[in-house]
């Protein structure tokens, strides 16, 4: 694993960093499950809105060893109960398993009636990014965005594979990270902070933490997220929490499969 350097300016670190060798804490079969909550602005308490769910398998992208990280998002309780609108999403994130950079991400989203679907995909060898967005509840499909971009200023990250990539740093506090954010076409500088070490207790369990904020657009609009990766070697986010429209959302992971038997495998129940 490769040691972080304690920082002595005010230089961030980079979050990805081709000079740099990395192993991942996460192998495939890695499950994680999260319950997430919503607290409006309004005088509510806040309620279950959903579960996320995420994978990691291996893959091959252009003949190159990636691993594929997936994200399933399915509207539950109060939430699905108020608003009488069913929301899932899928995200699909393709990252190179040597240098971690993304190659590309799929995103489907259905809102209700409302279907989406958006492909980035990025070419370090050109140096442009590909970005589409479709209508598919047309038949045949609408496509309501075509853009390519150039001039890449690196590796990239996208809004999942951010979540793994933190995980290969031995994170310390008060360090700072930077990173370029490959998103809906566009490309953004975001930086993270490591704030404080925090223990964390939840259903499953207690665990030793450390805290980090993403700033510049890894949430929309600039908003921020927190999330809690636990300190052991697996690093794994046990926590987040996030500024979005109309309030705040918050989750906890609730299961947990390693992907090997030789690992600890934890369950709600």
């Amino acid at each position: 694993m490769h040691r972080v350097q304690p920082v002595t300016d005010n230089t961030p670190l980079l979050l990805l960093d081709y000079k740099k060798n990395y192993t991942a804490p996460f192998q495939e079969g890695e499950k994680l499950r999260y319950e997430v909550n919503w607290k409006p602005l309004f005088v509510l308490p806040p309620f279950k809105a959903g579960e996320l769910v995420f994978t990691v398998r291996k893959h091959l992208h252009e003949k190159k060893a990636a691993w594929a990280i997936t994200m399933d998002a399915i509207s539950t309780g109060k939430l699905s109960e108020v608003t009488n609108i069913s929301v899932q999403n899928h995200f699909e994130s393709i990252i190179d398993a040597l240098h971690f950079h993304s190659y590309k991400i799929l995103q489907k989203r259905l809102v209700g009636k409302r279907k989406r679907e958006s492909l980035a995909v990025f070419n370090y060898r050109k140096g442009i990014t590909f970005y589409r967005e479709l209508d598919v509840s047309l038949d045949p499909p609408k496509e309501l965005r075509k853009e390519i971009t150039h001039a890449i200023p690196g590796p990239l990250i996208d809004l999942l594979s951010s979540i793994y990539v933190a995980r290969l740093h031995q994170l310390k506090v008060e360090q700072e990270y930077s990173a370029n954010l490959g998103n809906n076409g566009k490309v953004r500088a975001v930086k993270v902070y490591v704030e404080k070490q925090e223990k964390v207790l939840i259903r499953i369990g207690s665990f030793n933490t450390v805290r980090l904020r993403a700033t510049g657009g890894i949430i929309s609009h600039g908003r921020t997220l927190r999330v809690w990766y636990s300190q052991n070697g697996i690093r794994v986010p046990v926590k987040f929490e996030a500024e979005v429209k109309f309030g705040r959302i918050y989750g906890e992971l609730i299961q947990m499969e390693s992907g090997s038997t030789a690992r600890k495998m934890i369950r709600v129940r």
